[in-house]
């Protein structure tokens, strides 16, 4: 018998503990933050993506208007007449979906030869809350003046050429 209370002792002492079920409250509370902090994150990345976006949908449009005007004031040039420069104005988008106004100006100087012309066309987005604008996109061209007239230059040459060719040809 006392061999017996012997060996139930030691089967008692060797009892494993009980095995805990579930997660302590500071486990709980520890996830919960990090959970937290981790969707805080996310949603700054978020916030960046979404306007990254914008930014870049806004100088897409701004572009795409910036070669449309500068393409409409070549295309005035050849019919003759000299570009002119043009104060900053509203101008419609391209994309119906987009909320953002811009706007434009023709800029027109004088390049550095002499019967040249520096064209410079400038869009903006402008910023709803009246800031710096939200993008801007500008174009270059250097043209020759219409006002020159080398056309009819070009016309008078040719016309003494075929004179010289036909009086030539005579004597």
């Amino acid at each position: 018998m006392i061999a017996r209370q012997g060996k139930q002792k030691r089967q008692g002492a060797r009892r494993k503990p009980l095995k805990r079920r579930g997660f302590s409250l500071l486990e709980i509370l520890l996830a919960l933050a990090i959970l937290g902090g981790s969707l805080a994150i996310l949603s700054r990345i978020v916030d960046i993506g979404i306007s990254a976006a914008r930014e870049g949908r806004d100088l897409a449009i701004a572009r795409m208007i910036c070669q449309g005007k500068l393409s409409e004031v070549l295309l005035n040039s050849t019919a003759g007449f000299t570009p002119q420069s043009q104060p900053l104005a509203p101008v419609d988008s391209f994309d119906s979906q987009s909320m953002t106004s811009f706007e434009f100006s023709v800029e027109v100087q004088p390049g550095q030869l002499a019967g040249i012309l520096l064209i410079r066309v400038l869009v903006e987005a402008q910023n709803p809350d009246g800031g710096e604008p939200l993008a801007r996109y500008s174009l270059v061209r250097w043209m020759i003046d219409p006002a020159l007239g080398l056309e009819e230059l070009e016309a008078e040459e040719e016309a003494a050429r075929e004179e010289a060719a036909a009086g030539g040809g005579a004597a």
